[in-house]
């Protein structure tokens, strides 16, 4: 409840209002985040604490434990909160990164772009084409050859080697989610996920950069000529960075600073 009602708290501030031991509460909150209850900010001096918001935990127990989802839902209905847009959270288990990106996909409102393997790519399938069917634009780059997605855009190249799979979606140029799982989706190697004004409209163009370059280096095997390459640049960055709604915002901030 303390969280509920002070997101970006610290553990000592928790415990205070608690009248708890301070090394109890850590205790508490430790294993409250390994379960995808609590998020963790430790971009900064102190580690910050906010509670995930009620809908979002719902669809992990989802994941997890579809036959207690209704139960949780009517338990914890009054309990929302949304951490801090300034914070970089960590995400601790599997069932929390993929309830977070399912999520964003749903609140993706103009652009969506995901560069992921093919696990990844292909458990969001379902929630990916709905997005491009109610009309948002979907950039994909999927480290296959084979997938097909109705209604988006793919840029594809090969699976590195990294242990486990990749998983990053960007929506809108305002939220990311960075993440890699372990092989067989065991367990989370690392995952963050941020709103962060400053940081989101950043990784968002890092990562349409990177799909423009993969897309452009790809055509070179099929000797296109300058108007081609020129071209599909255009398109790219016509459908997908020029209008951003995160560059936009970005830019405004800026300029009020």
């Amino acid at each position: 409840m303390a969280l509920v009602r002070e997101p970006g708290s610290t553990g000592y501030k928790i415990a205070k209002a608690l009248g708890k031991p301070v090394p109890n509460t850590y205790k508490i909150l430790e294993v409250l985040e390994s379960r995808g209850a609590v998020l963790l900010d430790d971009s900064g001096k102190s580690r910050l604490y906010s509670a995930v918001p009620i809908d979002e935990y719902i669809e992990q127990k989802v994941y997890g434990l579809k036959f207690n989802g209704e139960i949780l839902k009517k338990e914890l209905q009054n309990l929302s909160s949304t951490p801090p847009e300034e914070g970089v959270y960590r995400l601790s288990n599997v069932n929390q990164v993929y309830a977070k990106a399912t999520t964003m996909i749903a609140n993706a409102k103009s652009n969506l772009l995901i560069d992921a393997d093919t696990l990844p790519m292909a458990r969001l399938k379902q929630q990916i084409e709905a997005a491009a069917a109610r009309g948002v634009t979907v950039l994909l780059h999927c480290h296959d050859e084979d997938s097909t997605f109705e209604g988006c855009d793919i840029i594809r190249s090969c699976k590195l080697d990294w242990p486990g799979d990749w998983l990053v979606v960007l929506i809108d140029g305002v939220e990311y989610l960075i993440s890699i799982l372990a092989e067989g989706e065991a367990y989370v190697h690392q995952a963050v996920w941020s709103k962060n004004p400053f940081i989101a409209p950043c990784i968002y163009q890092g990562y349409l950069n990177k799909a423009m370059l993969y897309r452009i280096t790809l055509m070179f095997g099929f000797n296109p000529t300058l108007e081609q390459v020129k071209a599909e640049l255009d398109r790219l960055w016509v459908n997908y960075g020029v209008d951003d709604p995160g560059t936009v915002a970005l830019m405004k901030l800026l300029k009020s600073l």
